[in-house]
């Protein structure tokens, strides 16, 4: 196994990139009827920030609870509100 020195750890960490994670969780108005619509275009909306590499990974959650999906977004706080 490699052995990971105090000069390599710093030397990575001024490497480091800085990433956003957001948690997508259901609404209030998840069952209202044409909300497939609204999900499917929010997907498309995934997939133009994909090509842009602002969301580096996309993930859907199916797991029973309120949460949906996560999004690691390639920057800022700010730039995600956006």
């Amino acid at each position: 196994m490699m052995e990971i020195t105090d000069e390599y750890m710093q030397k990575m960490l001024l490497k480091t990139k800085k990433y956003c994670v957001v948690v997508l969780r259901s609404g209030p108005r998840i069952s209202e009827p044409g909300v497939e619509k609204i999900i499917w275009e929010h997907g498309r909306r995934n997939f133009v920030l994909r090509e842009e590499k602002i969301l580096s990974i996309v993930c859907a959650v199916n797991n029973g609870t309120d949460v949906k999906g996560f999004g690691i977004f390639n920057t800022n706080v700010e730039e995600v509100k956006k």
